[in-house]
């Protein structure tokens, strides 16, 4: 077990007061057998009035409503997580599961959401597209999924990109670059294309190579194996996942996982100065 500090900060400076609309945050991770909160803290000014959900895929959503306007939005989330996942998989550690047939039939509907995809194979590289074919072979998805994690690691170099939104994989393949966010994208629509359901993972990672100490929340991919689960693999790092992930939140699509999202109402021509820090940290636990 190793003991992590996580403290996000996002601050938005307008020029003039405005008034907030509702704003969703999602940036409280889900407890389990992986990851327990110790400590969590939420502090936002202006105070609002705060109201906790699940949504759809069972995320923990906060939804804070204002009352007066202001010129500053701040929102700082403080954690103290005790974190249990394990540092990778390894194909020893992958055994028959002893769920039946029709327990996966039970759950293949759910999956149905996570399987849509836009790309077709023909618009990959060949460099993924062999890659892709050993994916789509049951008898050795897992070292093949490893393998292309790797190749995208390989074909599309890591780039911090701080507009908003996802490339679409297209773009991501005509740039040759991307953020941490348009990898795992990459990632999802390669698998789902050959039948695979592949979900989009919002999250921290322990590790200033990719992501700066003042940076933003980290992304990957978790694809469901019939025998295993939901198994993470990160493009940005070229690898499963480990005990450097984070999860705070799932969705089949990035849209839903924003940390912080709403809206204001202002002045036209108002401007605002949107300011994200992120820091990590491991201690030794007691």
């Amino acid at each position: 077990m190793q003991l992590l500090h996580v403290v996000h900060q996002t601050t938005y400076t307008f020029d003039q007061a405005v008034v907030l609309r509702p704003h969703r945050l999602l940036l409280r991770p889900r407890d389990g057998f992986d990851l327990r909160i110790q400590r969590s803290g939420l502090s936002i000014t202006p105070t609002p009035q705060l109201y906790w959900q699940r949504d759809a895929f069972n995320n923990s959503v906060a939804i804070a409503v204002f009352d007066q306007p202001t010129a500053q939005l701040d929102i700082v989330s403080t954690l103290t997580l005790e974190q249990y996942q394990t540092d990778g998989l390894s194909l020893a550690q992958l055994l028959p599961s002893p769920a039946s047939d029709d327990d996966f039939e039970l759950e293949a509907a759910g999956l149905q959401v996570y399987q849509t995809s836009r790309l077709k194979p023909s618009e990959l590289p060949e460099s993924l597209t062999r890659g892709l074919r050993r994916a789509c072979a049951s008898d050795e998805q897992f070292s093949a999924l490893q393998a292309l994690c790797a190749d995208i690691k390989a074909v599309i170099a890591y780039q911090t990109r701080t507009t908003p939104g996802v490339q679409t994989c297209l773009e991501t393949l005509a740039l040759g670059s991307g953020s941490c966010r348009d990898l795992a994208w990459l990632l999802i629509e390669v698998v789902r294309s050959c039948g695979l359901p592949a979900r989009f993972v919002s999250g921290y990672l322990l590790s200033h190579q990719f992501e700066t100490e003042d940076g933003a929340t980290h992304a990957w991919a978790e694809v469901y194996f019939k025998d295993y689960g939901w198994i993470g693999f990160d493009p940005t790092v070229g690898r499963p996942t480990g005990m450097q992930h984070i999860t705070v939140a799932v969705a089949p699509d990035p849209k839903y996982v924003t940390p912080v999202s709403g809206a204001y109402v202002s002045a036209p021509n108002t401007q605002v100065d949107l300011l994200v820090k992120v820091r990590v940290a491991a201690h030794a636990a007691g």
